[in-house]
């Protein structure tokens, strides 16, 4: 391996984080928008959709806290290692969103085995 020729992005490289990062800026925005309005009393679903998953309020919070956040370092960490072109560490960001993806997917689908309804 020559000098450098770590440091080559393939278009793959490029591709997957320009079309992720907006996403996951999308979906912080919306955990974090569950958190705040659970958080702080506010009527309508998002205030009140800890009941229907039989949680906690500050549990069912600081599950959509989590998320937000991992979310923002996974889109900032993809950002980053895209301007210093490391393609091994943007490798490994890619690993790690397909498994917080699958995780997300899975902890989605528990909690609505768990949903009850007030209707």
């Amino acid at each position: 391996m020559k000098i450098g020729e770590h440091n080559k992005l393939k278009s793959y490289h490029w591709i997957i984080p320009i079309l992720t990062i907006p996403i996951f800026l999308l979906f912080s925005a919306n955990y974090f928008w569950i958190f705040f309005a659970t958080m702080s009393n506010r009527s309508g679903l998002w205030g009140s959709m800890y009941s229907y998953y039989d949680l906690t309020k500050t549990q069912y919070g600081f599950y959509n806290l989590i998320l937000t956040l991992i979310l923002c370092g996974l889109a900032l960490s993809q950002l980053t290692f895209l301007i210093k072109k490391n393609a091994y560490r943007l490798n490994k960001t890619f690993l790690i969103m397909g498994i917080l993806i699958g995780l997300i997917i899975l902890s989605e689908i528990y909690m609505k085995t768990r949903f009850v309804g007030k209707g």
